[in-house]
């Protein structure tokens, strides 16, 4: 099996909430297969930052290749402060690796 690199987000008032909701999310829509290719085959999620002046491509781009971003294990996570708050959730941003 293979992997390929995803990007999901979600609300919630803290990071672990909006994490859980994207994975619900995602075994809704693809399943329970542990190949279904989204963030619902990660492990976790690690917080990573967006750095001054990068783009969300970018940081995009540099979460999937730090080392703590892995298959099976925890992807990356970061608050999206473009958006909103909305009644206390705040939207987060989560990119890393799934098994396809």
């Amino acid at each position: 099996m293979g992997a390929h690199n995803f990007e999901a987000t979600a609300f919630g008032a803290t990071p672990q909430e909006a994490y859980e909701e994207a994975v619900q999310d995602s075994l809704f829509e693809y399943g329970h297969n542990p190949y279904n290719g989204t963030i619902s085959t990660t492990n976790g999620f690690v917080m990573i930052p967006k750095e001054d002046g990068e783009t969300d491509g970018q940081w995009h781009n540099r979460v999937i290749d730090d080392d703590r971003v892995q298959k099976w294990e925890d992807c990356a996570c970061r608050e999206d402060t473009t958006e909103p708050e909305v009644n206390g959730r705040k939207l987060w941003v989560f990119a890393g690796w799934a098994s396809s």
